[in-house]
């Protein structure tokens, strides 16, 4: 999924004209770490850390204490690309721009938090399978063919390494009765750790 979907428009940004005092104006009101900036273009120009502005004057512009961003992410770029930004970085905050580095907001740690919710389908009602299956091609299909012929709608599947070979799947599907959906596992001899309704966010 492309981060365009993802981007926080709500975050204060800042133009290279503005002040330490302009920010410090703007932080007494929205709590953030990170100051994203542009120029007078509409450009991503740099970032300096909010509490990196106590060492300037309060009528120093932003541009000429900015710093070129290390991290930034295009609007194309997928939501993953950015998770490992955040990792590699140790922020809360990367930049977003266009093709043409013009700043279209950001994306944070929050917002990437609501992205993994609609991905693996959180927020949705429905039942929670966890199953420790063979890492072996094959392995999985056996359980999505089973609840594809029992007509069991599968919302999200999440995998992960497991041991001794073995790999930890969380499938989440729409349908609510967690009795059914454990005797189709039984009656077919499939193993699964738990099996368990959600009530999801929706409202």
């Amino acid at each position: 999924m492309e981060v365009s979907k993802w981007i926080n428009r709500a975050f204060p940004v800042f133009s290279s004209q503005d002040s330490v005092s302009d920010v410090l104006k703007v932080e007494e009101k929205y709590d953030f770490i990170t100051v994203v900036v542009h120029d007078e273009a509409g450009k991503l120009l740099g970032v300096i850390k909010r509490k990196e502005l106590a060492n300037y004057a309060p009528e120093k512009k932003l541009a000429e204490i900015v710093k070129e961003p290390e991290y930034f992410s295009y609007d194309t770029d997928i939501i993953e690309d950015v998770v490992l930004m955040l990792i590699e970085s140790h922020d809360l905050v990367i930049p977003v721009v266009s093709g043409d580095m013009n700043l279209k907001g950001v994306i944070t740690v929050f917002d990437i938090l609501e992205a993994l919710m609609e991905f693996t389908s959180m927020d949705q009602k429905g039942v929670r399978i966890s199953v420790v299956l063979g890492d072996k091609p094959g392995a999985l299909k056996k359980v999505v063919d089973l609840l594809a012929d029992n007509e069991i709608n599968i919302l999200s599947i999440v995998t992960s390494p497991g041991e001794d070979g073995k790999k930890n799947v969380i499938i989440r599907t729409s349908e609510t009765d967690v009795g059914e959906i454990a005797s189709i596992f039984n009656e077919n001899d499939i193993e699964y750790d738990s099996i368990m309704e959600e009530e999801g966010f929706c409202d």
